[in-house]
């Protein structure tokens, strides 16, 4: 019986997607980031896969994702085996998210893929910077904490909740504040 809803869940998540591409061809990328974020937590993993994020089946995403610059692109997010995503949990998409085997985001964690300014005055001081981020296997984020381009998060490593990370945290290390500073080794 389990088998048979899955079946039919995943083809009623695969015509959603099919009918979410064809308005999203005329009115932007957004009408599928906004569905991604109203997912139930049974749909939103099919979602991803038929959207061609790599996503393991033992991973737990809590409704509320929000997408952001996936420019009709989910291949930039890859997320292994036994991970948790808390709810809230943004992804900024305009370079690659890794995240490793059993590591979890908290509820409303930022992870940021590029920077930029846009066209205007600041852009001469602030060149846009666009670079991927990696989370290694077994690290926590924090609550409320936001991650920026270009960081590696270590393997079993802790953000504390609220930091900003803007730069490599080593491995089985604890940081937190902002910007996030070494509190402590976990050796």
């Amino acid at each position: 019986m389990k088998g048979l809803f899955r079946c039919i869940l995943y083809l009623w998540v695969k015509v959603k997607i099919g009918v979410l591409r064809i308005k999203a061809k005329i009115f932007g990328d957004y009408i599928i980031n906004r569905y991604i974020e109203h997912c139930s937590e049974r749909e939103i993993k099919i979602a991803l896969k038929l959207l061609g994020a790599q996503i393991s089946e033992t991973t737990n995403i809590r409704p509320g994702l929000v997408l952001d610059n996936t420019y009709f692109n989910y291949k930039n997010l890859k997320i292994e085996d036994n991970c948790f995503i808390g709810r809230k949990v943004f992804f900024d998409m305009a370079d690659c998210i890794t995240i490793k085997k059993e590591a979890v985001i908290s509820e409303g964690v930022s992870i940021l893929t590029h920077q930029d300014v846009g066209y205007r005055m600041l852009k001469r001081f602030y060149k846009r910077k666009v670079a991927p981020v990696v989370l290694e296997e077994g690290c926590w984020i924090g609550a409320n904490a936001t991650i920026l381009c270009g960081v590696k998060i270590g393997k079993c490593s802790v953000v504390a909740a609220g930091s900003v990370v803007n730069k490599d945290v080593p491995e089985y290390t604890v940081v937190g504040g902002v910007p996030a500073k070494y509190i402590k080794d976990l050796k």
